[in-house]
């Protein structure tokens, strides 16, 4: 059997422009998923996960901590606290803008996984 748990303080955090760290703690990698992807984000205050949408992918997110909104291309913009889950379909541009006063947390998933979470 392989490995079933990753603790976030085992993975090396990529920093990214604009200031946010990412973490992908579930792939094939850590424990050789290969139908979904899973990490955290960290956004800096002030800063955002910039406007982007995936060709292959649905990606769930959910706010563990911090303020921020969400803005769907052509949908409109959604206030973002604690609690919140968020959806982004195939092909949908969306974007994140931390709007609080502390980082803000986002547990992400991806189904299928991005291509780079399948490499070993």
């Amino acid at each position: 059997m392989g490995k079933f748990t990753v603790h976030e303080s085992e993975i090396e955090g990529v920093k990214r422009i604009p200031p946010r760290v990412s973490k992908v703690l579930i792939c094939n990698k850590t424990v050789g998923a290969t139908q979904i992807s899973m990490g955290v984000n960290v956004t800096e205050v002030g800063s955002k996960i910039p406007a982007h949408n995936h060709d292959n992918q649905e990606e769930a997110m959910f706010i563990v901590s911090g303020k921020g909104k969400l803005i769907v291309e052509g949908e409109g913009e959604y206030e973002l606290t604690p609690g919140t889950a968020i959806f982004a379909p195939v092909g949908v541009k969306h974007e994140i803008v931390n709007t609080g006063d502390e980082p803000i947390k986002i547990v992400w998933a991806y189904a299928p996984p991005l291509p780079e979470h399948l490499n070993k």
